[in-house]
């Protein structure tokens, strides 16, 4: 009998029986990881939305991975379904009214209704969103609790994706979806200038500190840009900078944030907001000051770029000097210089900054009322 290299004996019966049943399985094994393979694959083609859901994708900064050949890019989206509730909106108006006076008018209805609308987004959970960035295809894990979704995915650095250049980052929608969502990668470099930057009452006019104006600028009038800020940061990214907004508005605000740092001028290469969601203990965020919800942004930035020399900028409204301070502290090689803008008639002799900047170099910050004092020196 000739040899058999495949182990099965063809003349017996039972050994016959054997190799086709072997056979039978290992036919049906590998149909079985072709076809859910093929879900797979197909699975994380496309994003998984419903009806009636939006997406929002934020601008993000990449950094170079540690062998020097791809970019890291994070990826951030947040889905949600608008709420269009009358009887909740006219609930918070009314509790506006009683608290500070102010009253929903026809002139500023197009600004407090959409606004309110987004702060009673509801948040969806569990929706996959596919991203493009560079022709290179990611997943971003499952939306959470609060709608949001983070993740990374790394692209080739080439000619084609230069250092300081910004890429697309868009959102791979079914067939029937003729929505176009995108937002904008900054590639930035190991080494050169970065900004990192308050948004209220630094680049926007807020009135953090009078709670009648600080809810009439934010929902009932259009956002207002600081004087002369966009000019400075023009200033700041003619020399390469990158700039990063850190702010304790919350994410839902993002959307009409962006339009407005986008239509005064302001360059965004990332942005970094406060979470809170209504229906959880979260919602207490709203009432966390800066000094809590700032600090673990501004050392993720300072980590993820060592070699890079940074300029803080921020105002004399809530915490910004004091948080700027122990960042200076802690990254004194990075961070050059921390701008604090005026608005409360401070001086620089005052307890509170010589407190918050004991021990530290005076040339290293500057407090100033003038936009036209931020600069890189």
């Amino acid at each position: 009998m000739p040899p058999n290299p495949a182990g099965f004996a063809f003349t017996a019966r039972g050994h016959t029986c054997h190799a086709l049943a072997l056979f039978r399985r290992v036919c049906l094994c590998l149909m079985f990881l072709l076809f859910f393979g093929r879900m797979s694959v197909f699975a994380v083609e496309v994003s998984t939305l419903q009806a009636g859901e939006a997406v929002v994708l934020f601008p993000s900064t990449s950094h170079q991975s540690e062998d020097g050949r791809h970019w890291v890019v994070p990826l951030h989206a947040w889905v949600y379904v608008p709420q269009h509730s009358h009887l909740r909106r006219k609930a918070i108006a009314e509790l506006l009214k009683q608290r500070h006076g102010l009253d929903v008018t026809p002139a500023n209805a197009p600004f407090f209704e959409p606004r309110i609308n987004l702060l009673l987004a509801d948040n969806k959970r569990g929706r996959s969103i596919v991203v493009e960035v560079a022709g290179v295809r990611a997943a971003l894990p499952p939306t959470s609790a609060n709608g949001h979704s983070r993740g990374q995915v790394r692209i080739p650095l080439s000619a084609d994706t230069p250092e300081g250049t910004r890429v697309t980052i868009r959102a791979v929608l079914p067939p029937t979806d003729s929505r176009t969502i995108e937002a904008a990668a900054h590639l930035v470099g190991r080494t050169g200038l970065s900004v990192i930057s308050d948004i209220d009452d630094t680049v926007k006019i807020t009135h953090v500190l009078d709670r009648r104006q600080l809810w009439e600028s934010t929902f009932y009038k259009p956002f207002e840009a600081v004087p002369g800020m966009a000019d400075a940061y023009r200033r700041l990214a003619a020399k390469g900078a990158a700039f990063h907004f850190v702010s304790s508005s919350p994410w839902h605000l993002a959307e009409p944030l962006l339009a407005f740092l986008g239509a005064s001028g302001f360059a965004v290469s990332s942005i970094s907001l406060k979470h809170l969601r209504l229906k959880d203990r979260t919602a207490f965020n709203i009432l966390k000051p800066g000094r809590e919800t700032k600090p673990p942004a501004i050392e993720a930035i300072l980590t993820r770029y060592p070699e890079r020399r940074f300029i803080l900028i921020g105002d004399s409204g809530e915490d910004d000097p004091e948080v700027y301070a122990e960042a200076l502290r802690r990254h004194a090689k990075q961070i050059a210089r921390i701008f604090i803008r005026n608005i409360t008639g401070a001086h620089r002799t005052d307890d509170r900054f010589t407190k918050a900047f004991a021990g530290l170099e005076a040339e290293r910050w500057v407090l100033f009322e003038d936009a036209a004092a931020v600069e890189d020196q």
